[in-house]
């Protein structure tokens, strides 16, 4: 890492504990090729929905990985991972497992219910957001 008229650095990432966790990635097919602009949540019982979005852009001169991850702490329990696609198509995938990397390609999921549509942080898109 380097900033303007400074050194560079070099960071290390070591953690100590080991939390649960997952990582999408979205594959477009109406929407771009790889989901840019997409809305990704995890429905997790008793918890608001987890909102992340993707994305490449980052500040000057940076970018980012385009996989959209979650960090899910001790509890690796999840209902469903839904995309809102930027084609306006949403979607819902049930029987997700923590602690994986996954691949969701706009078109195989199923359509998303009105039930989760309907709930206020769904379309408010509060909870955690990137």
């Amino acid at each position: 890492m380097s900033s303007n008229n400074g050194p560079a650095r070099l960071l290390l990432n070591q953690t100590g504990s080991r939390q649960h966790w997952l990582e999408v990635r979205l594959e477009g097919v109406k929407s771009n090729r790889q989901g840019a602009g997409a809305r990704v949540g995890v429905l997790r019982q008793g918890k608001p929905i987890l909102w992340r979005r993707a994305h490449a852009d980052g500040s000057y001169l940076s970018a980012n990985d385009i996989r959209v991850h979650f960090g899910l702490g001790q509890d690796p329990d999840m209902k469903a991972v839904v995309v809102q696609w930027p084609s306006g198509m949403n979607e819902i995938w049930n029987k997700v497992s923590a602690d994986r990397a996954i691949t969701l390609r706009e078109g195989s999921g199923a359509a998303l219910p009105s039930s989760v549509e309907s709930r206020p942080e769904a379309a408010r898109g509060t909870g955690h957001k990137n």
